[in-house]
């Protein structure tokens, strides 16, 4: 088995759905890789951190996933001894649950400074030299936590983190400071109400929507009583931890090979990336215009989620579009409650009731059913946009969907 068939195997009976297991997975081998890897060279580098966040209902799943990702990064095969401290420190430092800008960015000073060789080609021979950065990755149940205070100084940190810079800051009590070399991933969860709330506050800016790779969910998979752990899972559990300990020592320039390139080259200078989109939406323009980027990360987390050679290949660079578009599909419900129109929501929840009925509602049930949310001419617009749209149809006051005209409006 692959390590990612290894991870599915380990949770194969966890509710979370399919695309949530999987960017936890990815995001566990971007908080492995550090910046210790990078796609091209200097001031054009591309590196393997992602900010990926969950986004579903309450129940969806997402705090499963989260919660064994940490479980994993805190193993103590991935521990280290830390000659300053005396003490064992986190291989892959990992932020805390709550925390204040400050306190955070004291931390990743003081706490989050690693060092690495690579080949110094200048000098030739076996000749290496050091390099040092400043990694940290943040596994977060809800991303509310993070923006309770000061949410427009964290959002734009957050964006710098993401681009892997050096972070210049100025607090009240230790003055002038800079973190050099920064790299941060990000594994969130949340809801399209904190969605909502977000951006009509202005605490999320579109700045940092085109950073983040939206994975939406709207329900458990499947429901199943937990059986307890198989040997075979608890060793899939095993080698996944060693493969990240290994990955400690991945160094140096990530390349993509001949045939990588020439196919990269000609999807991207065509403009098919951007014009043959997968998700038409409007909302997901701005994560668009970054796509290339996420691209190339996802392909490199791909490629490391088994290797530990520093060549891109083909297929690397072909699974990361295909999970890529599979996840674009849905991203755009992460936003559905964002908009002017203040029944948009409950539309939403009202024709996702009709679907769930199957054989049909009578309009007193869903009246009964909505009453504390709409009022009775609200009710009835939103039926006559339903009905308007072919989503469902109306026999005498009986309200059914129209599936196949649902999925493909709709993409539930």
């Amino acid at each position: 088995m692959t390590n990612p068939d290894k991870w599915r195997h380990y949770l194969k009976d966890m509710e979370s759905p399919d695309l949530f297991i999987d960017w936890g997975f990815y995001s566990l081998i971007s908080a492995a890789l550090q910046r210790r890897g990078w796609l091209y060279p200097d001031s054009m580098a591309i590196y393997p951190n992602i900010f990926t966040l969950l986004v579903g209902p309450p129940a969806a799943g997402k705090s499963r996933v989260i919660s064994q990702v940490t479980d994993i990064i805190k193993s103590e095969k991935l521990m280290e001894p830390n000659k300053e401290k005396n003490a064992m420190v986190p291989m892959f430092p990992y932020g805390a649950d709550t925390t204040t800008q400050e306190s955070l960015l004291r931390y990743m000073r003081d706490d989050c400074m690693r060092t690495f060789e690579i080949a110094d080609e200048r000098l030739g021979g076996n000749a290496k030299r050091k390099r040092s950065h400043h990694s940290i990755c943040f596994m977060i149940e809800e991303l509310g936590v993070l923006f309770r205070k000061n949410s427009e100084d964290m959002v734009n940190m957050l964006n710098q983190f993401y681009d892997a810079r050096s972070y210049h800051y100025r607090s009240k009590h230790q003055g002038d400071d800079n973190i050099t070399n920064l790299c941060v991933t990000l594994l969130g969860g949340t809801t399209p109400s904190f969605i909502r709330e977000a951006f009509s506050d202005k605490i999320i800016s579109q700045g940092f929507t085109s950073r983040v790779i939206v994975v939406f969910g709207h329900a458990p998979r499947f429901y199943r009583q937990f059986p307890g752990l198989s040997d075979e899972q608890i060793k899939c559990r095993s080698d996944i931890v060693d493969h990240l300990y290994n990955l400690r020592e991945v160094a140096g320039e990530v390349r993509l090979s001949p045939e990588t390139s020439a196919w990269h080259k000609q999807w991207y200078e065509s403009g098919e990336m951007s014009s043959k989109r997968v998700n038409k939406d409007p909302r997901l323009d701005n994560y668009y215009g970054r796509k290339n980027v996420h691209l190339l990360k996802t392909a490199m987390l791909i490629h490391f989620a088994d290797k530990t050679n520093l060549i891109i290949d083909i297929d690397d660079i072909k699974r990361a579009a295909k999970l890529l578009a599979i996840t674009e599909h849905k991203m755009h419900e992460a936003f559905n409650t964002i908009g002017r129109n203040p029944i948009g929501e409950v539309t939403k929840h009202i024709l996702r009731f009709i679907i769930e009925s199957g054989v049909g509602v009578r309009y007193k049930k869903l009246w009964l059913n909505f009453v504390s949310e709409i009022s009775k001419q609200e009710l009835d617009q939103v039926l006559e946009f339903l009905v308007t749209t072919e989503q469902v149809e109306n026999n005498n006051g009986w309200y059914k969907a129209i599936v196949d005209d649902v999925y493909n409006t709709m993409s539930f």
